[in-house]
C-alpha cells in the first residue's frame, strides 16, 4: 500500500461508513428495498432469558451499533445511529422478529456458551461489546499513557503513525501528512472520532498493548521504542 492509497483511505473511510448507515436505515425503513434483518429458521432448544441478549451489538464497520434491551415490557431493538425502535417477539430460544416489519434476528453463542454475536441479513454477524457506545468515559493519563507511541502498518512497513495525548483525549498523527485526529473514548481500549465516524481500537495482548485497528479493518502494530 503507498501513501497515496492510505491517504485515500484515512479521508474516505468514514465516508464509506457514513454511506453504510444510510444504507441500513433505508433497508428497515423500507422492506421493499430489502430488510436489515433476513428471514431465518427459528431455532428449537432450551429457552435463553432476554437478558443473556440484551444489549450493544457491533456492526463490522466498528461504528454503528443495534441494542437489545426490555422497555416497560416489551422487548425492543434499537439503532443507535438514529434512535428507531423496532418491538420485537419471539420465534424461538435465539430467534425474534420485528413485530411489525416480520424482520428475523438470531442471536449466536460463544464457545463458553454466552450470547456474543448476532446475525442479521443472513451475512452481516454483529459482535457484542461491554459498554454503551453512546456514552464517552474521561480516561486518566495513567489510563492512556500504555496506548501511546508509534505504530506501523502490517501490511506495509513504510507507512506509520503516532498515537500521543491532547489534554485528557487520545489523538492520532498520520506521518505521512501530518494530520491529526482526536478521539474520545467508550473504554481504555475504544475510542471514535464522532465527526468522522472513525473508530480505533487497541488490541492488548498479556497485558500489553500490541496493535491497533483503524482506517476500517487496518491492523498496525506497535514499534517498540
Amino acid at each position: 500500500m503507498n501513501v497515496k492509497t492510505v491517504k485515500y483511505r484515512s479521508l474516505k473511510a468514514c465516508t464509506l461508513v457514513a454511506a453504510g448507515l444510510v444504507m441500513l436505515s433505508s433497508y428497515t425503513v423500507n422492506p421493499q428495498k430489502g430488510s436489515v434483518f433476513h428471514e431465518m429458521r427459528p431455532l428449537q432448544s432450551d429457552s435463553v432469558s432476554l437478558d443473556d441478549v440484551s444489549g450493544y451489538f457491533r456492526f463490522p464497520n466498528r461504528a454503528a451499533y443495534i441494542r437489545f434491551f426490555d422497555q416497560d415490557g416489551q422487548f425492543v431493538a434499537q439503532q443507535t445511529w438514529d434512535g428507531r425502535i423496532y418491538p420485537l417477539q419471539r420465534t424461538g430460544s435465539l430467534t425474534f422478529q420485528s413485530r411489525d416489519e416480520a424482520y428475523q434476528i438470531a442471536f449466536i453463542a460463544g464457545t463458553d456458551g454466552k450470547i456474543d454475536k448476532a446475525k442479521i441479513l443472513d451475512r452481516l454477524t454483529l459482535e457484542k461489546v461491554s459498554f454503551n457506545p453512546t456514552q464517552y468515559v474521561s480516561l486518566t493519563a495513567d489510563q492512556l499513557t500504555p496506548l501511546l507511541g508509534q505504530y506501523r502498518l502490517q501490511r506495509d512497513s513504510n507507512m506509520e503513525i503516532n498515537v500521543t495525548k491532547q489534554g485528557n483525549k487520545l489523538a492520532i498523527e498520520q506521518l505521512w501528512d501530518n494530520k491529526t485526529i482526536v478521539f474520545e473514548a467508550f473504554t481504555p481500549t475504544d475510542f471514535l472520532n464522532a465527526e468522522l465516524s472513525f473508530p480505533l481500537t487497541f488490541i492488548v495482548s498479556n497485558g500489553t498493548v500490541k496493535e491497533l485497528i483503524c482506517f476500517e479493518s487496518d491492523r498496525w502494530e506497535r514499534i517498540e521504542q
